[in-house]
């Protein structure tokens, strides 16, 4: 193309870039090579014998130590998001004529020892809550949880959506599971949940 043929768009655009002969810049290479000669001189100079420690000074064994002593704290809002979330709802609002909703409940607000037997056992026939009947099934967890993972989601649901009734302790949620270890069929919605209270 001869240079009349350039069209006043064309003499403003740049040409493209081309690769020199020298691609990468002579500092970058002097970077690589004092940082290669650093650590080969770390490596050389580290003590390969000495006792493992971790950078705040505790052994292996202090960690290890720490480690058996200090379970982790269950989290009650993400036990009642994976377990309970699907029938009662993320609001705690349930479903109507299915699943009794958990914000301002009378059971949920009610006796911790009967909240902890309901999440335990599981309920199926007509439960009252709030003077409106719900006959559905709600499925026993005992065997699922743990008591710290019991009582933590039962913390966390009588504290939310308004609820004000005190946590729920993982020593009352084993005594109540030692207290029911023979039952193995689910409370009879209000006929056996009223004898409770």
């Amino acid at each position: 193309m001869s240079p009349p043929d350039i069209t006043p768009q064309e003499s403003r655009e740049n040409p493209d870039p081309r690769e020199a002969r020298r691609p990468i810049p002579p500092g970058l290479w002097i970077l690589t090579l004092l940082l290669v000669l650093w650590g080969g001189f770390y490596i050389v100079r580290s003590n390969l014998a000495a006792a493992a420690e971790f950078g705040d000074q505790r052994t292996l064994a202090d960690l290890q130590q720490r480690l058996k002593t200090a379970a982790p704290a269950a989290d009650g809002a993400a036990i009642f998001a994976a377990r309970c979330a699907a029938c009662h709802q993320a609001g705690g609002t349930g479903l109507p004529g299915v699943f009794p909703p958990l914000a301002g409940s009378n059971w949920v607000n009610g006796r911790d020892s009967t909240v902890v037997q309901i999440v335990l056992h599981g309920i199926q026939g007509t439960l009252t809550v709030n003077g409106v009947a719900y006959n559905g099934a709600m499925p026993t967890f005992g065997s699922q949880l743990s008591d710290a993972e019991i009582a933590a989601v039962l913390t966390y649901v009588r504290g939310q959506w308004g609820n004000k009734a005190g946590p729920v302790g993982a020593a009352l949620v084993s005594t109540q599971r030692a207290a029911t270890a023979a039952r193995s069929a689910p409370w009879n919605g209000d006929t056996d949940l009223t004898k409770l209270n």
